[in-house]
């Protein structure tokens, strides 16, 4: 893996100070885009994405809303995420639902602030855990004009904000039912199924890492955010 062009911010907040990778556009400014991370936390995969959107043309921010911490065992992101939830005992972080959001927001402030970031309309790009803090945040504010959902949950957009959902075919925390339910209501541009693929096949880092449905759906990404962002 190629070291990271970013680095590191520390963005002060009411909900408690986030490090941030920042990826500045290459070449600056460019559109902003905040990339919200899986429950694996802010690992280097991620990191890597959000150079790559750098090299082109986005600034990306991409905050660490487990502070620090980084997984590779779904056992133990599994209990981590269940504790922030409220759905088994505390982990001791003081984290919660409540608490991400803030940080999430106003991490999205300072991008929108940022001086390497160009025109007023921000992108956000979720995996996975950080889709339903994007759908929530996309819902608080009229500046995000593009949201892309990597198999983060069947869920409609936000009214008016363009919407692009990459969904594993063979995803055993998706609904199959629901997914179809979704394409009916959105279209076929709006809901890809890439087939064969299960969660987690966008992160080269995971066993379920599919290259040629992650350059695909990174390439739409791509293209669907240069649409709505400029």
């Amino acid at each position: 893996m190629l070291p990271h062009m970013g680095e590191t911010l520390r963005i002060q907040s009411a909900a408690g100070d986030t490090d941030t990778h920042l990826a500045p556009a290459r070449p600056s400014p460019g559109p902003p885009v905040l990339l919200l991370h899986t429950w694996w936390g802010l690992n280097d995969v991620i990191r890597a994405l959000a150079d790559r959107l750098a090299g082109d043309g986005f600034t990306v921010m991409a905050p660490d809303l487990f502070d620090g911490r980084v997984f590779t065992r779904r056992e133990d992101a599994g209990a981590w995420v269940d504790a922030i939830e409220g759905r088994a005992e505390n982990n001791g972080s003081g984290l919660s639902p409540d608490r991400i959001e803030g940080r999430v927001k106003d991490v999205l402030a300072h991008l929108l602030a940022h001086p390497d970031v160009r025109g007023e309309h921000a992108g956000i790009v979720s995996l996975s855990f950080g889709a339903w803090y994007a759908n929530v945040v996309a819902k608080d504010h009229d500046d995000i004009a593009a949201l892309v959902n990597f198999y983060g949950g069947e869920f409609a957009p936000p009214d008016g904000i363009p919407y692009l959902a990459q969904f594993a075919e063979d995803d055993e925390f998706g609904d199959a039912d629901e997914r179809a339910k979704l394409a009916a209501g959105l279209g076929d541009e709006a809901i890809r199924v890439y087939p064969g693929t299960k969660h987690w096949f966008f992160e080269s880092d995971r066993p379920e890492y599919d290259p040629d449905a992650a350059e695909l759906a990174y390439a739409r990404t791509v293209e669907f955010l240069r649409r709505h962002l400029g």
